[in-house]
């Protein structure tokens, strides 16, 4: 695994996880989730990453402007901005690897953030973990991770409406996810791997049929420390490229 810094003024942290054995000629680009669920996932998306590329696959992963390694604040950042890094880092690993995108894996709201990427580039397959595809949707799974928060924490929040679970968000941020389009799948071959207490089936079937659920609690809400690792998400992720 060789991480390094790309994109504009080097803004953006990335992992490469380069192909074992005998390569496939063939990228993966993990696209996790945002604010604290990026935390949480950080480990299930190391083990994908390092099973992808024993498979034989060239596999990236990377981290939004604002968060995680990457430089900028949260704050700074737009619904856009995110989208725009991942399409920058599919650029990147095709740039790094010498192989194209072909297969992007997505978590959480980043199944929302790949239209423009689905748009631009030549990716073939689509897996999506508890996806969110709408704005409003993941707008009001935050308010109630929000409301869950004990009132001692509820009470230091100078605005709800620019800070969750820990997170400074910028101005337009809610009415940037009020007003988001739905995800659109551009294409690509769609399928999805969703948790016990996914809600969102309705939406999702409306893009895909092809779609797993597993017997496993994700409690995607949960405090950053609660280290996030569904081994039955991972092998079902990972079967589906094997």
């Amino acid at each position: 695994m060789e991480p390094f810094y790309f994109g504009t003024n080097n803004a953006l942290f990335g992992a490469f996880h380069m192909a074992e054995g005998m390569p496939r000629r063939h990228g993966v680009l993990l696209a996790g989730p945002l604010l604290n669920e990026g935390i949480r996932a950080h480990f299930a998306l190391r083990q994908i990453a390092g099973r992808c590329a024993a498979m034989g696959y060239d596999v990236l992963r990377f981290d939004y402007r604002g968060l995680g390694n990457s430089n900028g604040s949260s704050a700074e950042m737009t619904l856009d901005g995110w989208s725009s890094d991942m399409l920058e880092a599919a650029r990147e690993l095709a740039r790094v690897s010498g192989v194209e995108t072909r297969t992007l894996i997505t978590v959480r709201f980043a199944a929302n953030l790949a239209g423009m990427l689905l748009e631009q580039t030549a990716v073939e397959r689509l897996v999506m973990w508890d996806p969110i595809l709408q704005g409003d949707h993941w707008l009001a799974l935050l308010r109630e991770g929000q409301s869950k928060l004990p009132s001692k924490l509820r009470n230091q929040i100078p605005d709800p409406d620019r800070e969750f679970m820990g997170h400074a968000t910028g101005t337009t941020f809610v009415s940037e996810l009020e007003a988001r389009p739905p995800a659109s799948v551009n294409g690509a071959a769609a399928s999805a791997v969703v948790t016990a207490d996914y809600r969102h089936l309705t939406a999702l079937r409306a893009i895909t049929n092809d779609v797993e659920q597993v017997d496993a609690d994700c409690r995607w809400q949960a405090n950053t420390s609660d280290v996030l690792y569904p081994i039955d998400v991972i092998n079902s992720i990972c079967t589906r490229l094997a």
